[in-house]
Order: structure tokens, then sequence, then C-alpha cells
């Protein structure tokens, strides 16, 4: 028993330690204002991955709306071609990239989606996404 353990143990070791992308804790709703309104130097690109007809109904601001469906084909972009389809510089290893949705499952998908094409990046979840941002967004709370 002790044995089987041990390998199990080492084997997860093993795997883990194979994965190069970093994930960091999910993006609160205050951090992410503060990324908007410029009070965190931060570098980032947040990633909207609802359906356009989601986003047309309102997005948080600085977002590029790539739908879930769309997120591996887009991140196995070239440079080149990501900007001219979504009209700004792909995510590198230099920035954060924060994907968000409505409620939070469909942005974890994409970032589980995206840790296999891009294992560079640093990625995040605003897992609160759209309904806590509509909810909070007119707070006039410090963005300090």
């Amino acid at each position: 028993m002790y044995n089987t353990l041990l390998r199990v143990a080492k084997r997860a070791s093993a795997v883990s330690s194979r994965r190069m992308y970093t994930t960091k804790p999910d993006v609160s709703f205050q951090e992410l204002r503060q990324l908007i309104h410029g009070v965190s130097r931060t570098p980032y690109t947040l990633i909207d991955v609802r359906e356009p007809h989601e986003a047309a109904e309102g997005k948080v601001p600085t977002a590029t709306n790539i739908p879930l469906g769309d997120v591996a084909a887009a991140f196995s972009l070239p440079a080149n071609e990501f900007k001219a389809k979504y009209g700004i510089d792909k995510p590198g290893s230099s920035q954060e990239t924060i994907f968000y949705c409505r409620s939070g499952k469909r942005s974890q998908s994409a970032i589980d989606q995206v840790e296999k094409i891009s294992p560079d990046l640093v990625i995040r979840n605003y897992r609160g996404s759209w309904l806590n941002y509509s909810e909070n967004a007119l707070d006039n709370k410090p963005l300090v």
C-alpha cells in the first residue's frame, strides 16, 4: 500500500513539474477595477469568452470578445493574424491574460484550453465575471 502511494505521488510530482504555465489566483472585482483604471501598472489583456450577442449587452471596459468556441483556434494563430482578427496584440508571457464570461464556468474552460496551447502565459480568471462586474461597477468605493 505504501509503495503504491509513493509511486502515485512521484508520478503526480513528475506531471506537475512538466507544467510550464502559470495560473495565478483569481482576479477580484477590486483588482480588475484597479487594472482597468490604471491604478495597477500590471500589463494585462482581458478576454471576454461570452457569445457576441451576450457581449453586445455590455462588457467590462478594455475587454476583447473571443467566444469560448473560438478560443483554442485564436490562441493557435500567429501573432500577426491574431492582431488582424481581434484588433489587439496576441497575449504574451510579459503580461497577465485574464478571462471572464457570465458567471465563471466558461472562462475556466477557456483557461484550460489556453494552458495547453500557450504554456508560457500568465493566466488568471475573473471568476465573478460579468454578473459580478455589472453588479459592482457603479459603486463609489476608492480604487486603491
